[in-house]
């Protein structure tokens, strides 16, 4: 069976954008201090790679969202209202993780 359809793969993470803390070599007693002047501590990507089925001339497609914090079940929600319009009304099948949000 040959389907007309979108294949989504859909995915979000969570970034630090603080840098990250290491081991250096100083001299004994004089611990190193790392200064930094960012003051968002997160951030929030969700991103979508479809390839169309059946018209590979198409071409994929990519769509990306980002916030500050985390995402919760309707922040995603409303991201894959997002995705919808890309696909411009056609059949979408979605390939997702098991996330479990909140």
């Amino acid at each position: 069976m040959k389907k007309r359809a979108w294949i989504v793969f859909f995915d979000e993470s969570g970034v630090s954008l603080l840098p990250q803390v290491r081991r250096t070599c100083a001299p004994r007693g004089r611990t190193p201090a790392l200064r930094h002047r960012l003051n968002w501590k997160r951030a929030g990507m969700a991103a979508a790679l479809g390839y169309h089925a059946a018209d590979l001339e198409r071409g994929p497609r990519l769509c990306f969202h980002l916030k500050p914090g985390g995402y919760d079940t309707t922040s995603l929600i409303e991201v894959l209202e997002h995705v919808k319009t890309f696909c411009a009304g056609e059949s979408v099948v979605l390939v997702w993780d098991g996330l479990s949000a909140r």
